[in-house]
């Protein structure tokens, strides 16, 4: 899921109150785009997926080498 306008500004609101200032561990830049919101399913310990359970990320996009970045989305306050 894109990012709106309105999430973006969220999102770097909550970076700056965090300190975060990301350096890539790829090619060395700081510049940053912001992503899209992107699930990954929770399993359990055999390995199979637990139904409709997942972990929302939001993605931070290397703007040099596109390398990725992730954050948990919810304490964020994105959906």
């Amino acid at each position: 899921m894109s990012l709106s306008e309105l999430q973006k500004h969220k999102l770097r609101g909550w970076l700056k109150s965090k300190n975060v200032h990301p350096t890539c561990v790829s090619c060395g830049g700081t510049d940053w785009g912001a992503g899209e919101i992107v699930s990954a399913p929770i399993l359990d310990t055999d390995g199979a997926r637990l139904e409709d359970s997942h972990v929302p990320m939001v993605q931070l996009v290397c703007t040099n080498c596109s390398y990725l970045m992730l954050y948990a989305a919810v304490p964020i306050g994105l959906p």
